[in-house]
This record gives structure tokens, C-alpha cells and sequence, in this order.
């Protein structure tokens, strides 16, 4: 019942109940209409108290640990992958609450998300398995055969295949060694089962851009740590004049832009059979419903095609009854 909208599905229902109650047990339409009502409320959203229970509870204990131990929880939510959402919003909420966060490195990272104190700082390290195509073999010696000193070092001690040792040098796993140029030359020059090849030469070219980088871990890692996509659009953003979702929210009724990318995407019918889009739109200060309309999704297709980031037009609404607010889109464009 609670799939169904208050509309013509739900008073087809009502007259079946009320009926049925009547020509079946012999109750009569005043009780059975009343039983429905109550019925039809709790629809809205019915909990039992235990999971009620259970929800508030664990809803306080995550809060505390949050609280008073935030880099040891948010590695904890990490490394199982998030939740509800996808990662980079867990990352973006780490960012929030001020932690430092860190690729993969072969000298400090863990199978999966971790903390480690460096100079008495916590700092969050993504986990090797995370790593795009690195093996459990690989993952292994470096935990095993670590602290290493130098890019050849490592090479000689865990014998990585060719393509490990490069998606680790791109994704930032050897930074202090070298620059990702010259470690990339190491790894490409020829090295096999540790020996280094004769004459070789060291690339010292300058560290890749942030664009490079943050390609290279969105690919390899599946979101950037470096930096937020967000930030590398910074320029097309501000010539928008995009608010931020918080800044929108308190906007009911207002006309307003906004940059941010995708988080869910989900596809449903309004009452008239016409397609309707509901995405979650995330930037770095939180996150804003967006309903899209078939026009404008026919419009903007190119656009969504990608996971952003998006910069979109249009009108904040006030959820029924008073709940939360959200955009209805009016155009969306790339910001890339």
C-alpha cells in the first residue's frame, strides 16, 4: 500500500476494502471506512517500535563514535564501502569534517580504508583492493615486504606485474618516491623480476597537473581524493553564479543554479503515464533532490549522459506537506 500514490489506486482499494469487509464479515461501512483511514495513515510510513528501537540506538551510537572519534568512524564507513549512497559522498563528508584523506600508498594504506597517525595526525588512506586490477598476490607482498625506500625497491621486492605497478604510480601509491612522470619511467623502462635494465635513464619531468591526476583516480580508484571534480570546474561554476545545495534549500520558490554531480538516479510515471526523472544532486556542501520532466531530460540528454558534473536551472519547491525541499529543473548544461 504504501507504493501506491493517494490517487485513483489507493480509492479503488478503499471501496474494495469497505466492500469486501461488509459482504465477507458483515462490518459495517462506518467501522470498515474508519479501520482504512487508519490504515491509510500508517501506510505513510509505518515503523514497529523494536526496529524503531534499534534504529534510534544505533542511530545515537554512530553519532557519538562521529563525534568523538571521527577518523576512526568515517574509515569504518569507508571501507565498507559507504552505504545508501555512493563513496565519493562519504568522501565529501570526510572533507567536511576537516580529515585529510590520501590515496593508496604502498607504505601506509591497508587492504581497505584505514587510519594511520603521521606525525600524530590522523590521515585516512584508501585501501589497496581498491586499486583497479592490483591482485591479492600484489596486495600481500606489499604488506608484507614494506617499509620501501625507493620506486626500485619496491620493484624488486614485490615484483609486480607491469600494469600494477603503473595504476599504483597513477594513482599517487609511491608519492614521496618520485614524481608520477619519473616513476612512470621506471616502471615502463623495462624492469623484470627486479633487475634493473642497463643505461636507463631517470625522467625527472614535473608532477602531473590536477586534471591528470584527479582522471587518474577517478579511473583507477573509482572516485578522486585529490580533489573534488567540483574544484577542477570551479571557473564555469562561479561564471554561472551556481548556489551551493544548502543556499538553495533555503530558497523555496525561488528561481536558482546550481553545480553538483550526480548521486542517484531514479526513473518513475507521473499520474498521466509521462516518464519523470529524480536524480541527487551533491556538491561540497551537502545534497538536493531534483525532479526532471521528460521535456527537459529529452533536452538535456548529452548532458546526462555523464556523471557530472552539472550545473542546472530552476525553481526550489517545498516537499508535501512541509518536507524537504527539492529543485524541479528547468535546463541542465555541463560544467566541464
Amino acid at each position: 500500500m504504501s507504493h501506491f500514490d493517494p490517487g485513483k489506486q489507493m480509492q479503488t482499494l478503499k471501496e474494495k476494502f469497505i466492500l469486501g469487509a461488509a459482504q465477507r464479515h458483515q462490518v459495517p461501512p462506518a467501522a470498515s471506512e474508519h479501520i482504512w483511514e487508519q490504515m491509510a495513515a500508517f501506510a505513510g510510513y509505518g515503523f514497529p517500535k523494536a526496529h524503531a528501537a534499534s534504529y534510534a540506538l544505533l542511530g545515537w551510537r554512530a553519532a557519538w563514535c562521529k563525534l568523538y572519534h571521527p577518523a576512526v568512524f568515517m574509515a569504518a564507513v569507508l571501507a565498507n564501502w559507504g552505504g545508501y549512497y555512493s563513496q565519493r559522498v562519504y568522501l565529501n563528508e570526510a572533507r567536511r569534517m576537516g580529515l585529510t584523506i590520501r590515496p593508496p600508498h604502498i607504505n601506509h594504506a591497508a587492504r581497505e580504508f584505514s587510519v594511520q597517525y603521521l606525525d600524530g595526525s590522523p590521515v585516512l588512506f584508501m585501501g589497496l583492493e581498491q586499486v583497479k586490477d592490483l591482485t591479492r598476490r600484489t596486495q600481500a607482498a606489499i604488506l608484507s615486504r614494506r617499509p620501501f625506500h625507493s620506486c626500485a625497491d619496491f620493484l624488486a621486492r614485490v615484483d609486480p606485474r607491469p600494469l600494477e605497478a603503473e595504476n599504483l604510480v597513477k594513482v599517487g601509491a609511491l608519492a614521496g618516491l618520485g614524481t608520477i612522470p619519473a616513476l612512470l619511467h621506471q616502471v615502463q623502462a623495462g624492469w623484470l623480476s627486479g633487475q634493473l635494465p642497463l643505461f636507463a635513464t631517470i625522467d625527472d619531468s614535473a608532477e602531473w597537473d590536477l586534471p591528470q591526476q584527479v582522471a587518474a583516480q577517478e579511473e583507477l580508484l573509482g572516485a578522486s581524493v585529490v580533489a573534488h571534480p567540483l574544484e577542477l570546474a570551479a571557473s564555469a561554476i562561479a561564471s554561472a553564479s551556481a548556489l551551493s545545495t544548502l543556499e538553495a534549500a533555503a530558497r523555496p520558490g525561488q528561481s536558482v543554479r546550481l553545480a553538483g554531480m550526480r548521486q542517484t538516479w531514479r526513473r518513475s510515471r507521473t499520474t498521466s503515464g509521462d516518464p519523470v526523472y529524480f536524480m541527487a544532486l551533491e556538491d561540497l556542501e551537502g545534497m538536493l533532490d531534483v525532479v526532471i520532466t521528460s521535456t527537459v531530460y529529452r533536452q538535456s540528454r548529452s548532458a546526462l549522459s555523464t556523471p557530472g558534473p552539472y550545473i542546472i536551472e530552476g525553481l526550489v519547491e517545498q516537499g508535501r506537506d512541509q518536507g524537504e525541499p527539492f529543485l524541479r529543473a528547468e535546463r541542465i548544461w555541463s560544467a566541464s
